[in-house]
């Protein structure tokens, strides 16, 4: 038998596996292009189960921003905090976070979660977070991919 991807004799056991809704039996060098098929059957019919590629992302939603953090956002917690006499520990307690956590937000070397965020700002009574500006663009022209965009040829040797 022969692996229907790579056209080499297939030895020992071949592969069953769907590539792009299609049914293929490929050699154990080329089963990673696509998604192992585990397939049951009995007398009355079959019964399929396609286990997911564990490489291949899920499905998501498209993520919207529609608010980011402000550019100086380290500058206002710090001077927020200052202002009501709290230190690092004492801002980490009221709002149940670590005291480190506060240090690196400070001192703008990490960005805090969105959840943090909303924490400082119902305890300061600020806003953080801005709304985006959404920036249209326009293409010249269009880019339609040609197959040679997508396909990789080999050369057979003579």
């Amino acid at each position: 038998m022969e692996c229907e991807i790579c056209g080499k004799e297939i030895k020992g056991r071949g592969f069953k596996v769907v590539v792009e809704g299609t049914e293929l039996n490929v050699c154990a060098r080329c089963k990673e292009h696509g998604v192992e098929d585990i397939s049951t059957s009995s007398q009355h019919g079959v019964s399929r189960v396609v286990r997911r590629d564990r490489r291949q992302p899920r499905p998501s939603k498209p993520i919207v921003f529609t608010e980011e953090l402000v550019e100086n956002f380290n500058e206002i917690i710090r001077r927020e905090r200052q202002k009501r006499g709290w230190s690092q520990e004492e801002l980490a307690r009221r709002i149940q976070e670590k005291e480190s956590l506060i240090r690196k937000i400070e001192n703008a070397e990490i960005t805090p979660e969105p959840e943090v965020v909303e924490k400082l700002e119902r305890l300061f009574d600020i806003k953080l977070r801005e709304k985006v500006q959404e920036v249209k663009v326009e293409s010249q022209r269009k880019l339609v991919p040609t197959l040679g965009d997508v396909v990789v040829i080999k050369k057979k040797k003579r």
